[in-house]
């Protein structure tokens, strides 16, 4: 009783976003503690155990817990040229770069279409030293056009990471990439379309007003798997907030013995805005719109 007191007093005076972030700190914290301990100490674990994909989460630059995920991938597969790729990373200082950049010396092209967020990235990558290492590029990343940007921004063919979060065309876009062969692809999936549907917006993106422009965007979990597979990836897991979905080629997931998951096995509910309207009320603004179904 008393727990559940201070919990609601903390988040009254805190604010809930405050309080959630950290109590996801003291789980990452935890985390990382129990994983030191099991790498000192192999025979704390039954010798058939394996922590599941996201007891790995946890973020120092990332919305949510995709620094951490990264981490545990790149650790299982490997990292070649130390060079990633991100498309829609605002003005830096929250994306999914960022870490690999300013703590572990990883070169990258960063490509972000607001102009205002570019001229805020420019100084902050700078004033900590990292500005040599990236390539930072105001453009409007399309399905006609990014290869083209990739090959200018001088990105190596065999990069480690993609990343795509742009609200918008993302399947479109990582269907069209054939500049760069990743080792991980990290993708934002729309969780309003449930684990089951193979649907993704039309592109050109059909212009939305009002509320149901929090909705109306990207793809679904389970045509980016459909994508990924015909490209040669697997779906190994998304982050806990039902953000990002995770992909690793699929001959580095097989020599890793990096587990394949289904998109219903995967699938996480997004969990800020689950908070104001439940799967289904999602999905009802939705399907009426146009919409391209992925076989």
């Amino acid at each position: 009783m008393f727990k559940q007191l201070k919990q609601a007093l903390r988040t009254r005076v805190m604010g809930p976003r405050f309080v959630q972030q950290l109590h996801d700190d003291h789980h990452a914290l935890a985390g990382l503690g129990n994983g030191l301990y099991a790498q000192q100490v192999p025979a704390l674990r039954p010798s058939h155990f394996q922590p599941p994909f996201n007891a790995h989460e946890f973020s120092c630059y990332s919305q949510n817990g995709e620094d951490g995920l990264i981490l545990h991938l790149l650790a299982a597969v490997g990292a070649v040229d130390h060079y990633i790729v991100e498309i829609g990373t605002e003005d830096g200082r929250e994306c999914n770069s960022a870490n690999l950049v300013l703590n572990f010396g990883w070169r990258a092209c960063l490509v972000e279409m607001d102009a205002a967020a570019v001229n805020r990235a420019r100084p902050y990558f700078a004033g900590l030293g990292a500005a040599e290492r990236i390539c930072l590029l105001n453009a409007c990343a399309t399905p006609e056009n990014i290869n083209e940007i990739l090959a200018q921004a001088g990105a190596p063919a065999h990069i480690d990471v993609l990343s795509i979060d742009i609200d918008s065309h993302d399947y479109w876009l990582w269907q069209s990439i054939e500049a760069v062969n990743p080792r991980l692809v990290v993708i934002e999936y729309n969780a309003a379309f449930g684990p089951d549907r193979a649907l993704t917006v039309p592109y050109p993106v059909p212009v939305t007003d009002g509320p149901l422009r929090r909705y109306y965007h990207g793809a679904s979990l389970t045509a980016l798997a459909r994508l990924g597979a015909r490209k040669g990836y697997v779906l190994v897991g998304c982050d806990t907030r039902g953000v990002n979905s995770f992909f690793v080629r699929r001959d580095l997931a097989s020599a890793a013995r990096l587990q394949e998951v289904t998109p219903q096995q995967a699938f996480r509910v997004h969990q800020r805005r689950s908070r104001y309207r439940d799967q289904a009320a999602q999905w009802q603004a939705l399907e009426n719109r146009p919409l391209v179904t992925i076989d």
